[in-house]
C-alpha cells in the first residue's frame, strides 16, 4: 500500500487547488504589474511595456516602499490599450491594494479602480470599483465584465472597506465563474461569457475621459490572463 508523505500530500493538495481554480495546469501570465513607485510615470515590471501616464497623482507610503495616492477630482493613470490586456476567451484577474477613509458620494457615484471599456464598448469591457449600496452607506468591492454580445457578469462584496487600512482585491472572470476576493475571502456567481477585447485604454482609479474619481491610496496593481 502506497504511504503519503506528509509533504506528498501538501503538494498534491496544491495541484488539486491550482486546477480547480483556472480550470488548466498551466500559469496564468502575468500582463502588467504596477509597484507605483514613481509618480511620474506608472512603470510596468511585468516586460510588456505597459506603461501608465499619471495626472494628478502624489506618493504616500505604501504596501511595499511608495504608493499612489489619488486626490478624488483629477486623478488618473492611463495605459495604452495593448494585446496583453485583452484577455479574450482567456481567464482574467485583476488584483489592486487599496486604502481609503471616505465613501463614495451619491454625486460621485462609486471609485473606478482599474477598467477597461465603458458600458457598451464594443468588444466588451471589464472593471474594479468600489460601489456602494443604496444609500451609499459603505464602500463595497464590486467587479464586472462583459463580453463582445454586451453579456454582462457582475458581483459585489458586502464589507465596508472605508476604514483607512490596506485591502487586496481581486477581481476574476474564468470560463464557469466571475469573483470577487476581499482579503482572501471569496464570493462568486456562476456566469459564462464570451471574448472581451477592446481597443480601449487602460485607467487607473477614473473613468476613461472623467468621472468616478477614486479618492484614497492604491499600490501593487496588476492584471493576470490565462
Amino acid at each position: 500500500m502506497r504511504r503519503w508523505t506528509r509533504w506528498g500530500v501538501a503538494a498534491l493538495s496544491a495541484t488539486a487547488t491550482m486546477v480547480l481554480s483556472t480550470g488548466t495546469a498551466e500559469a496564468a501570465t502575468t500582463a502588467a504589474l504596477w509597484h507605483m513607485e514613481n509618480p511620474s510615470v506608472m512603470t510596468d515590471s511585468s516586460g510588456n511595456g505597459n506603461n501608465g501616464t499619471t495626472t494628478g497623482i502624489t506618493s504616500v507610503a505604501g504596501v511595499s516602499g511608495k504608493a499612489y495616492h489619488f486626490n478624488g477630482r483629477n486623478s488618473v493613470v492611463t495605459v495604452p490599450d495593448s494585446p496583453s490586456l485583452n484577455p479574450a476567451n482567456a481567464n482574467l484577474k485583476i488584483i489592486a491594494r487599496v486604502r481609503f477613509t471616505v465613501v463614495p458620494s451619491a454625486a460621485v457615484g462609486d471609485y473606478d479602480l482599474v477598467r477597461k471599456g465603458l458600458a457598451g464598448t464594443a468588444g466588451g469591457e471589464w472593471k474594479m470599483e468600489i460601489f456602494p449600496p443604496a444609500g451609499n452607506t459603505s464602500g463595497t468591492a464590486f467587479c464586472l465584465f462583459q463580453d463582445v454580445n454586451q453579456k454582462t457578469a457582475s458581483i459585489r462584496d458586502t464589507r465596508n472597506l472605508a476604514d483607512g487600512a490596506w485591502h487586496t482585491i481581486s477581481c476574476v472572470k474564468t470560463a464557469t465563474a466571475v469573483k470577487v476576493i476581499v482579503d482572501g475571502v471569496t464570493r462568486s456567481t456562476p456566469a459564462s461569457l464570451g471574448s472581451i477585447s477592446n481597443t480601449k485604454p487602460l485607467t487607473v482609479g477614473a473613468k476613461s475621459g472623467g468621472g468616478n474619481q477614486f479618492l484614497g491610496d492604491m499600490d501593487e496593481v496588476s492584471i493576470q490572463v490565462g
